[in-house]
């Protein structure tokens, strides 16, 4: 039974929910090799696929299926409440989400093309495979959660999606800026596209500084925006009030 209700809400989000992601990735790789052919190393920009694009497709996705739903109003009336239905469609878009980057980074890693710094060659295989999924796990999850939870306080998808747009803008338009400032630096997403730090002759402590410590502290404030998006999911009634008016 539970199988036969994965397949329909998988088969529900439609190819949209797999071409979406595929794309922007195969798009970056395409620019690398634009820019591989100018003799420009490509390593960095392959990051930018998994550290930036994918994070931001899931996220929008999550924000476009979790807050509006045609039949939501029927399922006010049935014993499995909407929440539950939410909740599933999130886990599909994590599992995709999770597979694309784990075949993305882990191929980059086999054909020497991942852009760290030099001391993490001297890492033991499962450390350097740890930090390597924590580039994109980090944002992955924080844009899914922020994405669904705009969505559900704006009562408007449109709306949500939006504004996890234009932090992602923003990311990239004041990232020194956020890099420099203490108490902004928990909100740095993609350091490892970015940023000068780390480059791949920086130092250990400055690894530590500008992508493991906002990496550990951005997964930290994920976990009580997912609580807010659980709490906000289980308002049907507030739900359905913004569907009919957007």
């Amino acid at each position: 039974m539970f199988f036969d209700r994965l397949y329909y809400e998988v088969k529900l989000l439609g190819k949209r929910a797999i071409l979406t992601p595929v794309l922007l990735i195969i798009g970056f790789v395409l620019l690398a090799f634009v820019l591989n052919a100018r003799h420009v190393d490509p390593a960095r920009t392959l990051l930018g696929g998994v550290e930036m694009m994918l994070p931001i497709a899931i996220g929008s996705m999550v924000g476009t299926v979790i807050a509006q739903d045609p039949t939501l109003e029927l399922q006010l009336t049935v014993p499995r409440k909407y929440h539950r239905t939410a909740i599933l469609r999130f886990l599909c878009l994590l599992a995709l989400g999770v597979v694309l980057a784990l075949i993305y980074i882990n191929t980059l890693a086999a054909i020497h093309m991942l852009y760290l710094p030099l001391f993490t060659r001297q890492w033991s295989p499962l450390s350097l495979f740890l930090v390597t999924q924590l580039i994109w796990l980090a944002p992955l999850l924080w844009c899914m959660a922020v994405g669904g939870s705009f969505s559900l306080l704006l009562q408007s998808r449109t709306a949500g999606v939006a504004l996890l747009c234009a932090i992602w803008i923003a990311e990239i338009v004041f990232k020194d800026f956020i890099a420099l400032s203490d108490w902004l630096r928990p909100f740095l997403l993609f350091p490892s596209t970015l940023l000068d730090f780390p480059p791949t002759n920086a130092t250990p402590e400055q690894y530590n500084v500008y992508f493991l410590q906002p990496h550990y502290e951005l997964l930290a404030i994920t976990i009580p925006i997912l609580i807010i998006g659980w709490l906000l999911l289980r308002n049907a009634e507030r739900m359905l009030k913004g569907s009919t008016e957007e």
